[in-house]
């Protein structure tokens, strides 16, 4: 899997864990943060083998330095 499509799985996988309805999503709660969970170490992983930061440098600035 390539960074963008860990990326919007992760996505997908916060907004099942918020919706939280067990009548649509059979799954227990605790298995939707554990999958939330999963994904954030993969892209954490993805993003140290390609040396790519998590966030761009000019978001590390102090307010006002942009």
């Amino acid at each position: 899997m390539d960074l963008n499509e860990l990326l919007f799985q992760h996505q997908r996988a916060i907004l099942r864990a918020g919706a939280g309805n067990p009548e649509s999503d059979p799954r227990p709660r605790a298995s939707a943060h554990d999958l939330v969970g999963h994904y954030a170490r993969r892209i954490r992983h993805l993003r140290e083998r390609m040396g790519v930061a998590s966030y761009p440098e000019w978001m590390l600035l102090p307010p006002g330095m942009v």
